[in-house]
C-alpha cells in the first residue's frame, strides 16, 4: 500500500465546508488563495455577528414571554407570536 499525506477516507469531525473550502484554495496562486482566505474569514465573521443577533433576539422574545407569566416550552411559535405582539401593543 502506497502512503499518501492526505486521508482517503473524510475526517468526521471535520464538516465538508471546511475540506471543500481547502481544496479550492489549494488549487489556488498563494496571491489568490490570501484574497479567498481573507473574504472567507469576513463572511464567516459577519455570519456569526448575524447568529449571535439572533441568538440574543430570541433570549429576549424568551424572557419576555417568562415576564409576562408564560411557559414558552408548551407555546407554539405562532402563539408566542401573538402574546409578544400584544404585549408590545400594552406598553405603548
Amino acid at each position: 500500500m502506497l502512503w499518501a499525506p492526505f486521508s482517503v477516507y473524510p475526517d468526521p469531525s471535520v464538516p465538508p465546508q471546511v475540506e471543500e473550502e481547502a481544496a479550492r484554495l489549494a488549487s489556488m496562486p498563494a496571491w489568490r488563495r490570501d484574497m479567498m482566505k481573507k473574504k472567507m474569514d469576513e463572511e464567516r465573521k459577519e455570519q456569526q455577528q448575524a447568529n449571535q443577533v439572533k441568538e440574543m433576539e430570541e433570549k429576549t422574545e424568551l424572557e419576555r414571554l417568562r415576564n409576562l407569566g408564560y411557559d414558552e416550552t408548551k407555546l407554539a411559535p405562532w402563539q408566542r407570536q401573538i402574546i409578544l405582539k400584544k404585549g408590545d401593543i400594552a406598553k405603548q
